[in-house]
This record gives C-alpha cells, structure tokens and sequence, in this order.
C-alpha cells in the first residue's frame, strides 16, 4: 500500500462517501493493515464541526470557526500521527468542514480556499490523500438522494439550507433551489481539488458502476483485491418482517442481494456478510446479527453500533412476525382532516405509497402500520397508538401516548373539503 496515514474520502450527500470509506475499511482489514474508519455522524469524531452559539450571528460563527477549527486538526495529527494504525475520514475535508458553514454563510470563496489549504498543511506530516466522488448533474443526483432517503428528510434539508445567507442573498427555494445550491457548492469543490498538491483520485460516479470504480480506488491505493461474495442461497432464510418497540424491519431479497427496509433508518440499504449470520449494514458502522430463539423457533435480530450514533435500534432485539396488511382502499377511508379540541390541535392523515401516513405539519410525518382494521401503531415513536371508531358515519380516532407522561387525545373528523383531500392523497 502507498504510503499515508490518513485517506480522506470526501463529496456532496449522496455521494457514496461512507460506503466507499467503509468498503475500503473492509479491504484494508483483509490486507491486514491496522485501519480506524471515523463514521462521518458518530457523536465523539475528533473533527466535528464547531456549532453556533444561539445569538451567535452567521458572519461570526464563521469568523470564530476560521480561528478555531484548526486546533481540532492539530489535535487530531498529533494523536495519530506515531500510532500503527491508517485512519479513513469521511466528509471532513470538503462538505462538513467548508459547505458548513462557510460556503452556507456565503463566505468569500478564496478565503475558503485558503483555509482549506491551511487544513491540508496541518495533516501534511501524515501524507494524506483523497478520494473525491462527484457528479456531473447535481440535478439527478441530488433527486435520486431524496427518493432513497424519506421525504422527511428532505424537506428537513430543504428549510434548513433556505435560511442560509447563501440561498437568501440568491433567492435560492423549494427543490429548483436547493439543488441550485448545492451544484455550486459541487464545482467550487472541483475547482478547488485542482489546487490540491497532494496525492489524490477523483471519480465521476453518475453511472454506478462501484465495481469499477472500487477497482480504480484500490489501484490508486496499491492494494490487493480481495473479492466479496455478498449473497448466499441460505440468507433467504433471514427475509422475514422483525418488530422492535414500534420499529417494523423488513428483511429481503433485491437484486441478489440482503436488503434492510427499516422505519428507523427511513432508508432501504444492503447488508455485507462478514459471517454466516453476521452482516454489516451498507455504509452504517452497524452490526446485524440473526439467530434463532429455542423457546419459540422464531429467527431473532439484533442490531449493535459499532460506534456511539445515539440511534435508537442500538442494543435492541427484534423479533420475527407476521405483519398485519390492509388494501389501500381501506387505508383511504381513515384520511382526511382531524381536530382535537381539548389539545388544539389540527392532524392529517393520507396515504402514499399504499401507506398510511400521520402529518404534524410539512416538516413533520410519521408511517402508520396496522394492527387491526381500525387500530394502529406509529411507526419510530415507541408505543404510540391510534384507535379509529365510525361515529354517525364519522371516523373519528383515540391517540394514546404512553411513557412517563401517557396522554389520551380524541381526535375527531373535520368538515371534508373533497377536493382538498383528494389531492392531498394523490
């Protein structure tokens, strides 16, 4: 292997960053080389970004972070820099550290410049070097991101990045905007990896072609290929729906691959087999590990982050069931407008996706899973129930909230706007 300590790998979201790196954490094991992989998400990573103070203004915070941030790299280098181990880092060089919040706050672009450049010169000593994953059309890239993550999501980054100086001084909103923004934000990035003198592989990845670029990554390394068998007939053995708390897992088969479809990741990703009844999660430092309980026969999940994410599975055991279906046609009957009068609230419920869905407001929505006809359990929200009853040919629905402090709201049937409501499940 070339020689370095520290192999950044570094792109905009959805990029394949923290698949790559952990691909490349996988190979570097099976090339018995000491290898540390820095989750780009994990609460305790040495590089995290600064926050801003609450009456912190975005000119300030940026200021403060100039000055401040790089004694997080120097502390880093000096920690590492006499240790047996090679550390992979995601999204520290270019996304977490310079689109937030410089390039956000609307920053000079040179001044970024030379502070990147400054960052590179505190790792010089550990002969860092960087794998940058591109695309050329931000536009579908950015799209096909929104369609494998949830809508939540999306709109959780959508009125984040609108309230930025940079998409307020451009008048930059909704989806046209955001991507606008981060296509900007994408051939900074590019003319600024020109400037870099260090040793460096840029891929243009639009295409999806990762066997061939994994093959390019690991020649750039000069590291042997050790090729991943990653689907077994008796996997299919595991293609179950497994239940946590709330958590409703959907174990299955997708293009001759293990797939995990989890309302608590709001993802669908692939699992790696490291043993027979072992697996990793596709980008995740996350563990999967299937067995069988003597007492009842069922197959049993559980689920371990190998770094401290703070997600809720972490720990937990799911067990395998039968899930509850119903047709959409009569998931459509319960939608509509609700109001409950005691706690002055508004609710909607719709469905997309032949699934139920529980809207707070635009930012805010949850999946409902039936357990009945008329009873349902929120999905991600530990053991929140809803009840619905026809009253006078209403619907009308109980929210029962248990915990420390259970509540019980009756939620009744609003005057239907037709029209409304049917575009809105649309």
């Amino acid at each position: 292997m070339i020689k370095t300590k520290l192999i950044l790998v570094d792109g905009i979201i959805g990029s394949g960053k923290s698949t790559t790196a952990q691909y490349l954490a996988r190979q570097m094991k099976k090339n018995r080389i000491k290898t540390k992989w820095h989750f780009e998400v994990e609460k305790d990573h040495p590089l995290l970004q600064i926050e801003k103070n609450k009456d912190e203004s975005d000119e300030d915070h940026s200021k403060r972070v100039l000055v401040e941030y790089p004694q997080k790299w120097i502390d880093f280098v000096n920690k590492i820099k006499d240790d047996e181990y090679i550390y992979i880092v995601e999204s520290y060089l270019l996304q977490n550290v310079l689109m937030y919040p410089h390039f956000l706050n609307d920053l000079d672009r040179q001044t970024i410049k030379e502070y990147s450049h400054k960052l590179f010169e505190i790792s010089r000593c550990l002969n860092p070097v960087l794998i940058h994953l591109y695309q050329r059309d931000v536009n579908k890239s950015l799209r096909l991101t929104w369609l494998r993550r949830s809508e939540e999501w999306k709109l959780k980054l959508i009125r984040e990045n609108e309230q930025t100086p940079y998409c307020k001084n451009r008048n930059l909103k909704d989806e046209v905007g955001i991507i606008q923004l981060w296509q900007d934000f994408s051939n900074f990035t590019l003319d600024l990896f020109k400037e870099y003198n260090y040793r460096k592989l840029q891929i243009e990845n639009s295409e999806q072609d990762w066997i061939n670029y994994r093959k390019r990554i690991l020649t750039f390394l000069d590291l042997e290929n050790f090729e991943e068998k990653l689907f077994f007939s008796s996997f299919r053995n595991f293609c179950a729906h497994y239940l946590c708390k709330s958590t409703v897992i959907h174990i299955h088969e997708e293009n001759d691959r293990l797939c995990i479809d989890s309302s608590w990741l709001n993802l669908k990703l692939f699992l790696i087999p490291v043993l027979e009844n072992e697996f990793e999660i596709e980008g995740y430092p996350t563990a999967v590990k299937f067995h069988i309980c003597e007492n009842t026969g069922k197959i049993l999940l559980n689920i371990t982050e190998n770094r401290d994410l703070g997600a809720f599975m972490d720990g937990n055991e799911a067990v395998e069931y039968a899930p509850y279906v119903l047709c959409e046609n009569k998931l459509r009957q319960f939608c509509g407008e609700y109001w409950c009068k005691a706690d002055k609230l508004e609710r909607k419920l719709y469905v997309r996706d032949g699934k139920l869905y529980y809207w707070r407001d635009d930012t805010s929505e949850s999946q409902l899973d039936p357990i009945t006809d008329t009873q349902f359990m929120m999905i991600n929200h530990g053991d929140n129930r809803i009840d619905f009853k026809l009253v006078d040919g209403k619907w009308q629905f109980t929210f029962d909230v248990k915990g420390e402090k259970p509540t019980h709201s009756l939620f009744l049937r609003k005057e239907e706007n037709t029209e409304k409501e049917k575009e809105k499940t649309e």
